[in-house]
């Protein structure tokens, strides 16, 4: 049997991507469970990004890996995300009061819309670190709690 060097290739080329979206479908995904507490009412939207990367948490890149619009209820928000890969995730969120889809500050750059981070990490000049943010998603539900009081 006589291949030629480009049907060769594009044989390993086939190969190695079946072995890819074998893999692929073999990674295990959970869903996470987002509540949001401690609104002050229930004017506009809370604006989420769920990012998988410090990179993208800090807006080193525009890449977040999925996010929402949520509307709100009794000043407090539920969110799933479903279908997440395993693996480490951040959460940051604004409450956009006003819908200008930006977080307002005062003179001072300080904001006067509330916000929030996955663990309820602090914002101490400036957002917490990936690191503070992170959670694990391992398990086929992981719930966050995001207290805005």
């Amino acid at each position: 049997m006589n291949i030629t060097l480009s049907a060769f290739l594009l044989l390993v080329s086939s190969a190695l991507s079946l072995a890819s979206l074998h893999q692929d479908s073999q990674q295990k995904h959970g869903t996470i469970l987002l509540t949001v507490v401690g609104l002050n009412n229930d004017i506009g939207d809370v604006k989420v990004g769920l990012f998988n990367s410090a990179e993208s948490f800090t807006g080193k890149t525009k890449d977040k890996f999925a996010g929402a619009i949520i509307k709100i209820q009794n000043k407090k928000v539920r969110y799933i995300f479903p279908n997440v890969p395993y693996g480490e995730y951040a959460i940051k969120l604004f409450h956009d009061e006003d819908g200008d889809d930006e977080i307002d500050t005062n003179f001072f750059g300080i904001p006067t819309e509330s916000y929030g981070f996955s663990n309820n990490a602090k914002a101490l000049f400036g957002p917490p670190t990936f690191e503070k943010a992170k959670f694990i998603v391992s398990s086929d539900t992981v719930k966050v709690e995001i207290d805005l009081d």
